[in-house]
């Protein structure tokens, strides 16, 4: 039996070497990650814990419980007065001031119905309202953002891939809430988080067996951002949040399977005077609005810049305001509108090169789309083609996209595809985030 355990040590120690390089343990300031559940307008003026076991009430020193007392109860009514007093089951607390933190004796409590392992800080607002942290180890974390970002369902090579990826954003992004007095939000904001909820057998198991591991680029711990679809391509940093990243570039993506993507192609109408309210809620005013076009995409056809155009001037929509502004799915569309819908067309004059903006109608052979009248344009006294869309009224614009958010690094349909079709989750990494070294 010695002699056999020996060889499996072995076999495991060389298949460490070959995947990843090892470290010896996560950084202990990572070990617990503080989430955020209630804070500035969400922040509750009551709340109920419940833990079969009982508790034990004490307070944080940065990311550790410091425990201070028991309590016999098994249920705790929380309240602060109107002199920020603590009030617990109607009881005035010997606390007057100070954030204060509750653990189960179990490892399990509810807050209000939903569980959540670890603890639950309260910190005291000016406003008698409590900020509510739960603080939790960062395995348990993982498993659970891996079930409410992943369907838990999926192979357990994306599930994993998942599991890497959220642990590389949560230390990456460790202090993106410090100033609120947590590291990590509980929404897409950050990555979805819902506790015990989130959790499942493979999850766990996902969380389990990538223990550690995080995704790094020249010795720092990569930022390894997420998407839900790509719509064919990743995309470029500096074309969504304006900084170049090397290691989330644009590339062509081949695994996604368009068939079994449910929230893409889509597909939304927009008007001139929908586009004009939109910019005067923004406090733009280019007059009435006249026409929108895409004059900035990459070579997959992701949109990184938009001109609107109006009676008083124009105004460009760069980056992720592409997709943002309007509340699109993605940056990976093309805008179609009754005017000139030609293929890409440049007509040189005395001057530089016109741009004729376009809508994939024509190809080498001809025309490509059938609803359409073929015309003749003067630009700048030179005469191009052009195909005026009949099935689409004046002043109306069809935005037609694919994918599912922003885009950057790795697509989670994607990585459900490589998957299915037999890759690991060291592939899947490999694939989405070049460069990067797992350790």
């Amino acid at each position: 039996m010695k002699k056999m355990l020996s060889i499996c040590f072995i076999f495991t120690f060389l298949f460490t070497l070959i995947n990843f390089t090892s470290v010896s343990a996560l950084d202990p300031k990572y070990e617990t990650v503080k989430v955020g559940l209630y804070y500035s307008s969400s922040a509750k003026t009551n709340l109920t814990l419940a833990s079969d076991t009982g508790f034990q009430l004490g307070y944080m020193q940065e990311n550790t419980f410091v425990p201070l007392y028991s309590m016999a109860e098994t249920s705790l009514s929380l309240a602060y007065s109107s002199n920020a007093s603590l009030m617990i089951n109607g009881t005035l607390a010997n606390i007057t001031n100070g954030n204060i933190a509750f653990v189960s004796n179990s490892g399990v409590l509810s807050l209000d119905g939903a569980a959540y392992r670890g603890g639950i800080e309260l910190v005291p607002t000016a406003e008698n309202t409590f900020t509510v942290i739960n603080f939790v180890n960062i395995n348990d974390y993982i498993a659970s953002v891996v079930g409410k970002e992943m369907s838990p369902s999926w192979n357990i090579e994306a599930l994993k891939a998942q599991a890497v990826c959220a642990r590389s954003y949560t230390i990456s992004t460790f202090s993106k809430h410090s100033s609120l007095g947590f590291n990590l939000c509980a929404t897409q904001d950050c990555q979805v988080y819902k506790g015990i909820s989130g959790e499942s057998e493979k999850t766990v198991q996902a969380a389990h067996e990538t223990k550690d591991q995080v995704l790094t680029y020249e010795g720092n711990v990569a930022s390894t951002l997420y998407s839900s679809s790509n719509g064919g391509s990743t995309a470029y940093s500096k074309n969504v949040w304006g900084n170049d990243v090397p290691y989330l570039t644009a590339k062509l993506d081949i695994h996604e399977n368009p068939a079994e993507i449910s929230n893409s192609p889509w597909q939304i109408k927009l008007t001139n005077e929908e586009i004009k309210e939109k910019l005067a809620q923004n406090g733009i005013d280019i007059g009435d609005v006249y026409d929108m076009e895409v004059t900035g995409a990459d070579e997959f056809g992701r949109t990184y810049k938009v001109t609107i155009y109006g009676t008083k001037g124009s105004f460009d929509l760069v980056n992720d305001k592409t997709r943002t502004f309007f509340g699109l799915r993605s940056q990976k569309y093309s805008i179609t509108d009754s005017k000139t819908n030609t293929a890409k067309l440049y007509a040189k004059g005395s001057g530089e090169a016109s741009y004729i903006s376009s809508y994939n109608c024509i190809s080498s052979t001809g025309i490509k789309e059938a609803p359409a009248q073929i015309g003749i344009q003067t630009v700048s006294g030179i005469k191009s083609y052009s195909i005026r869309n009949a099935s689409i009224s004046d002043g109306t614009y069809l935005l037609d996209g694919t994918g599912w958010g922003h885009g950057l690094g790795m697509s989670q349909w994607g990585a459900k595809a490589m998957a299915d079709k037999g890759f690991l989750y060291t592939d899947i990494l490999d694939f989405y985030y070049t460069g990067t070294t797992l350790e």
